[in-house]
């Protein structure tokens, strides 16, 4: 990715992942189009969680408008899909 922005967005996200990764997820860069529209993907515990779209829209959206003047939208494209891959637990054990 050649965008002019790629490097200031990138900084801001790794401000970010942290607090993210504590609770298992992430968000990736995907593109910024000619016009200025970051397009971000949530990954892991992210996607799915209800907590995603007011993530987006006044965390990383609004911390990247605010310190990046020139960006005019950010929008989450792409989601991964979500697997189970985790062991079953029962709620209670038979016997």
């Amino acid at each position: 990715m050649s965008h002019p922005l790629t490097k200031p967005v990138l900084a801001v996200l790794a401000e970010v992942q942290p607090m993210l990764g504590l609770h298992g997820g992430s968000i990736e860069l995907v593109n910024i189009t000619p016009d200025n529209i970051v397009q971000l993907r949530f990954v892991g515990a992210c996607v799915g969680c209800a907590a995603a779209d007011i993530t987006l829209e006044y965390g990383l959206k609004e911390m990247l408008m605010i310190r990046i003047e020139e960006i005019e939208d950010v929008v989450a494209v792409n989601a991964e899909p979500v697997t189970h891959d985790a062991p079953a637990i029962p709620l209670y054990a038979h016997r």
